[in-house]
């Protein structure tokens, strides 16, 4: 979804489009749409060297609002929220780097489906070679 189409989507229930808001949603988007899984440390550096007054709770709560309104999910792994896109795909966590790599499996989504569980979100912990 397009950064302008959240914004109207927030606008259309009240919320009020401030700067700090813009930025955050811009940055989170961007990343997303690159198919990063920025944590919320990721997101709070990045958005200071833009904005440097913001504070942690602002950009905690332009993220938390982001997640209620379904724009983004979140996971945790090894003490770090990580946010994602709503596309239905599996995250695969390295537990030695961290690092997340998406999966799209529909054999696995549609398996989950036909059962009734519509995941937003599915993640994997695993140890990878590299």
């Amino acid at each position: 979804m397009e950064t302008s189409q959240l914004a109207q989507i927030l606008r259309d229930k009240g919320y009020r489009l401030t700067p700090q808001r813009v930025e955050v949603i811009n940055l989170v988007m961007e990343k997303l749409a690159k198919k990063e899984h920025p944590t919320f440390n990721d997101i709070l550096t990045e958005v200071k060297q833009k904005m440097p007054s913001i504070s942690a709770s602002t950009v905690y709560s332009i993220l938390k609002l982001m997640e209620e309104n379904g724009f983004v999910v979140s996971f945790e792994h090894d003490g770090r929220t990580y946010y994602d896109s709503v596309t239905p795909h599996i995250n695969v966590v390295c537990v030695n780097t961290n690092k997340v790599i998406d999966i799209e499996d529909e054999e696995i989504v549609g398996a989950l489906r036909r059962r009734g569980i519509h995941p937003s979100s599915i993640v994997v912990k695993a140890v990878c070679t590299q």
